[in-house]
């Protein structure tokens, strides 16, 4: 969180956003005339803690218009109000005003942004370009110019995304200010070289986008850096702007097929299973940690190189790269793997007992089971929701009876928790029997809770009525087990049964 915003928070409780927080500065400065300095200085610095969405987000609650309570006395500021402030007050102060919802306020805040050559009033210029009032639109146009020859660095830098919004807004002669700025910036290499290594991704992203633009002298140093970064859309763009040179294959294809991004990876190997013949380079992402680079490299392997036995390279890998090694077994299904990969259930290491259950689909279904059930009570999550969607899509009358009993007899949490989302699967009212049964037998509160938060929503579904009517005998047997366990069920699933016993 920002530090001013945490600073006026100590202070006043109730500010709960950055729009807030200028509120009530205002009103420390405009109507209890307290800490005028202080306060006026918080403003500068709010701007200077935020990112561009940040900015936008509160230009846009400053903006909001209601006719309810004033907030911090931030509509009964006016121009009459402003007239008789001192006239030297600093960019901070008439800054946020150009955000206010009186336009007569906005306009007057401009003029004296207009009157000093004030530093960061490009963002609040190029936001007003867009303002619903065409005088003040006008105002702000003519400023820009300016206002980009006399504002420093890290302030344009931060005014990109804003720059960009232009060519999206709704008043069109905005794209003569964004093709102008656009210019300026294109002659700026430095500037957008920056722009490309800042962390807010949305100023990163719009210094690649134009610096994509710039001629072949800046071409290599822009690619050089896009293969840098981590953000899927400006990898992707370099690998298109790649894809336009001439010798692109003899100097990048073998950087990018080995890049640390999977992206760039997986663009590489889609390009040389289109357009290359017997890629040699394409047999070592049969290891690729990601799956479905791997599953490309193996069909591609399989066509271009069909005296290579994958399985036989998978199993020559296993100790240099078990993890990846073992995926690819898991990928073939091939069942002379059962007595080396079923132990490795056991295994410590997360994505390999993972992989162990989707080679699984390979045995014969009473096979399968036994170890998914076992898997149940995994200490990982992924390899719970493995086995979890395994046995829903094999559910049988036989798996839940499994189910049910081992319900009872292990007091696991997350085993039980597991167990009642499979038993999910099965129709609804067979599913809300089995609720108020199990819940006797469940190992601790949170399991308990769980089934309850289950049977409330099966009563809430709006489509409930309509296809599930609880007959003289489902009462009966509901109604015996409320009676034989009322003082272990909890009063929300005692309503729940209150509400079936009592329907028509």
């Amino acid at each position: 969180m920002n530090q001013t915003l945490l600073v006026l928070q100590m202070e006043q409780s109730e500010i709960k956003s950055m729009a807030a927080a200028i509120k009530y500065c205002y009103k420390k400065i405009i109507f209890n005339q307290e800490n005028r300095l202080t306060y006026t200085t918080y403003l500068g610095q709010i701007l200077e803690e935020q990112t561009p969405k940040e900015f936008l987000n509160t230009f846009k609650q400053l903006r909001a218009f209601s006719y309810g309570q004033s907030d911090w006395n931030w509509f009964d500021i006016n121009e009459s109000i402003l007239v008789g402030l001192s006239s030297n007050n600093s960019a901070s102060f008439w800054s946020w005003l150009v955000c206010h919802p009186n336009g007569y306020v906005r306009e007057f805040a401009l003029k004296k942004l207009s009157a000093e050559s004030f530093s960061n009033t490009l963002p609040f210029l190029l936001i007003t370009l867009n303002d619903h009032v065409e005088t003040i639109r006008k105002f702000a146009e003519l400023e820009i110019n300016k206002s980009v020859a006399q504002e420093n660095e890290a302030t344009i830098l931060f005014s990109l995304p804003l720059i960009k919004r232009l060519k999206e807004l709704e008043h069109k002669e905005n794209l003569d200010v964004y093709n102008r700025l656009n210019t300026i910036l294109l002659n700026q290499f430095d500037l957008l070289e920056k722009a490309q290594e800042i962390k807010d991704i949305y100023i990163s992203r719009y210094g690649f986008e134009l610096s994509f633009r710039l001629d072949e002298q800046h071409k290599v140093q822009v690619i050089k850096n896009g293969l840098k970064k981590t953000d899927r859309m400006i990898l992707r763009w370099t690998f298109n702007e790649i894809l336009k040179e001439e010798q692109w294959e003899k100097e990048y294809l073998s950087q990018m097929l080995s890049h640390p991004q999977m992206i760039i990876r997986k663009l590489a190997c889609e390009w040389c299973y289109n357009n290359r013949v017997k890629e040699e380079q394409m047999i070592p992402k049969l290891l690729d940690q990601t799956a479905v680079i791997k599953y490309l490299a193996l069909d591609y392997v399989k066509k271009q190189f069909p005296d290579i036995d994958c399985r036989e390279y998978y199993l020559q890998h296993l100790k240099d790269n078990p993890i990846n090694a073992i995926h690819g077994l898991a990928i073939l299904q091939d069942k002379r793997d059962q007595d080396r990969m079923v132990p490795l259930i056991n295994s410590s290491k997360k994505k390999i007992r993972v992989s162990v259950l989707n080679w699984l689909s390979c045995l014969p279904i009473e096979e399968q089971v036994p170890i998914y059930i076992e898997c149940l009570s995994d200490s990982s999550r992924d390899v719970r929701n493995k086995a979890i969607d395994q046995l829903s899509t094999h559910y049988s009358l036989q798996i839940k009876e499994q189910l049910t009993l081992l319900f009872k007899e292990r007091k696991e949490t997350s085993f039980q928790l597991s167990i009642i989302k499979i038993l999910g699967v099965e129709s609804r009212k067979d599913y809300f029997f089995d609720l108020v049964l199990l819940y006797v037998d469940a190992s601790d509160q949170l399991v308990k809770d769980k089934i309850e938060q289950q049977l409330v929503g099966w009563m809430l579904s709006w489509n409930r009525r309509f296809f599930f009517r609880f007959s003289l005998k489902d009462k009966v047997t509901l109604a015996y087990l409320m009676n034989k366990n009322y003082e272990e069920y909890s009063v929300g699933v005692l309503d729940v049964l209150w509400k079936v016993l009592r329907e028509k």
